[in-house]
């Protein structure tokens, strides 16, 4: 990955120009060009601001050959058409492959003290766990890693919905279907659903249910923690959460912390209103609501009745984040659909408050899945979905004649489902619907998680079963035996690591990764294939060819670890 490389040229680059972010903006060159003129090089592209002071540095550049083992020559790429003046660092080859091959691979961190917080999942208590949040989940928790895997401070936040009049519905239906504490327990999501479907189905009929439901709410929001009723609500959520963490555990994620809608009460949401006229924001309207102006539009806060919204507690809960956090940006990570809740959240805030500044706040939007069900054809719930990937994965391993019977077993299939469903979601841009497709997301070839579980095993195999063939650590000076066109592509993608990862950050989609990951796998099944290690009798060779493939899978293992991936070493 071209580590001590970069950090080099980072830190005489940064003698210049001062840019913290050169690390990971060295870029590999194209495929072609790197075969074609058999050299390693790193192109820097400098921004505008650094562009005038390029020639005055160049000169200063150009020495840094002489100061170091792995630099060959420094020159200038002058502007072509489009393409802006780039510095070319020529590599000496042997180095810059010792680098990419035998040295520990530690990304720089460089930005320890920005605190990234990442909302995500976030479903309600009282309803499905539905594909929208499928992909919030996956989303939310791959930008995470990522951000995590370049040095960032994280936090990770589940921000559960449990408030409103729909939680008075719900313990209407708990009563109205007799649910006992063991039922819940033992099945909290789909109990406690099949309670607020029972109530809002005999609602439709009897109007009554509604009030009563309002009344339980209205109870519930005045009483303090300590009533039976409030009691009861928590062990709903309780339940839930256990429920949740079962599911989400088996899609590699793990929260910091779990936050309620319910935490905004009364309390706090007057201190907002307050805040809203004291700034003038807070406009009456004629039928008795209070609204805020964002842009064109008059959004509600208060309804004319006097209880509030959801935009209402979400100003309360983002300004609460600010006062704890401090963070340097809050990503909300929810579909396309709520584009104007929450450009009416971020305006609104930051007039409040004018540290939140706009920019701080992001809206990480995503399209819908369509089509994805269980062959039940009921809500889809998490489990259910997951189960169903299992079901299916273990159905094909059954019948495929290159499962090994002893390797036949559930666990490998709820693995490689889970990471079928989650390769499907990543490698589609974020912003655009997709169909869901059980066979396709599922197949044992083409671009799938298959696929990435597959290599990953077959390299696992390979390094077992030749370890002792570069277990000493002893490393050879010269790499003259990985001269094949084979060899040159898979150091050529291991090489741009870092930069892919830097791209994907950028532009907050996963599939740059995900694709890049595909392309490792592609180069290296081809080295698997002709490079053999087993048959070579030339030992050097050998073991510089294994070397080679212990890149690979380190490479692969922590750009599947960033997708939330549990890498297979057999399957």
């Amino acid at each position: 990955m071209s580590t001590f490389v970069r950090k080099k040229i980072c830190e005489k680059i940064n003698g210049f120009f001062k840019c913290n972010r050169i690390y990971y903006e060295l870029e590999v060159p194209s495929k072609k060009q790197y075969l074609s003129e058999n050299k390693f090089v790193l192109h820097w592209t400098p921004s505008k601001e650094n562009s005038a002071q390029l020639q005055s540095s160049l000169k200063a550049l150009k020495d840094f050959q002489y100061d170091t083992e792995l630099v060959e020559n420094v020159h200038l790429l002058s502007a072509q058409g489009k393409e802006a003046a780039k510095v070319e660092f020529v590599l000496r080859k042997d180095a810059y492959i010792k680098t990419l091959l035998c040295e520990e691979q530690n990304l720089v961190y460089e930005f320890p003290n920005k605190h990234m917080v990442f909302e995500f999942s976030s479903p309600n208590i009282a309803k499905p766990f539905h594909v929208g949040h499928l992909r919030s989940t996956i989303i939310g928790n791959v930008l995470a890693n990522l951000h995590e895997e370049l040095g960032y401070k994280i936090t990770r936040m589940n921000y559960l919905g449990d408030w409103g009049t729909q939680l008075g519905m719900l313990q209407v239906g708990v009563e109205m279907l007799d649910v006992t504490q063991r039922e819940i327990q033992l099945a909290p999501i789909e109990t406690l659903y099949k309670a607020y479907v029972k109530a809002n189905e005999a609602s439709i009929i009897d109007p009554n249910i509604t009030e009563r439901a309002r009344q339980i709410f209205s109870q519930l929001e005045g009483e303090n923690c300590e009533s039976s009723l409030s009691k009861q609500w928590h062990l709903y959520r309780d339940y839930t959460i256990k429920e949740l963490q079962i599911a989400y555990e088996r899609l590699g994620i793990k929260f910091d912390m779990y936050e309620w809608e319910s935490q905004y009460s009364q309390k706090q949401i007057l201190e907002i209103l307050r805040m809203l006229e004291a700034k003038h924001l807070l406009l009456p309207e004629k039928d008795g609501r209070k609204v805020v102006e964002v842009e064109d539009r008059r959004v509600p806060v208060v309804k004319s009745d006097g209880s509030t919204l959801y935009l209402t507690r979400d100003i309360a809960a983002l300004i609460d984040r600010w006062k704890r956090f401090q963070f340097s940006e809050i990503l909300y990570v929810v579909e396309n659909g709520q584009s104007d809740h929450f450009k009416a959240l971020f305006k609104t805030t930051s007039r409040l408050l004018d540290e939140i500044k706009e920019n701080r706040l992001r809206h990480i939007k995503f399209g819908r899945i369509h089509g994805m069900s269980t062959r039940k054809g009921q809500a889809v719930f998490l489990k259910d979905l997951l189960d169903e990937a299992r079901e299916r994965m273990f159905e094909k391993q059954t019948q495929s004649p290159n499962t090994k019977a002893s390797l036949n077993n559930k666990e490998i299939a709820d693995v490689l489902g889970v990471t079928a469903v989650i390769i499907n979601d990543l490698k589609q841009r974020r912003q655009r619907d997709y169909e869901f497709s059980w066979d396709k997301a599922l197949q044992m070839n083409g671009d799938t998680g298959i696929k990435l579980q597959y290599t990953h095993c077959r390299l696992y195999s390979l390094l077992e079963q030749n370890a002792h063939l570069i277990q000493d650590n002893v490393v050879e000076p010269r790499f003259d035996y990985l001269n094949e066109e084979e060899a040159i592509d898979l150091l050529h993608i291991l090489g741009r690591y870092p930069q892919v990862l830097w791209q994907t950050k950028e532009k907050l989609e996963a599939c740059i990764l995900v694709n890049y990951l595909f392309n490792l796998c592609n180069s290296t099944s081809l080295c698997l294939k002709r490079l053999p290690v087993k048959t070579e009798e030339n030992i050097l060779k050998q073991k510089q060819r294994l070397l080679l493939f212990q890149a690979a899978k380190r490479t692969l293992q922590r750009g599947m670890n960033i997708l939330g991936l549990k890498c297979l070493n057999v399957m």
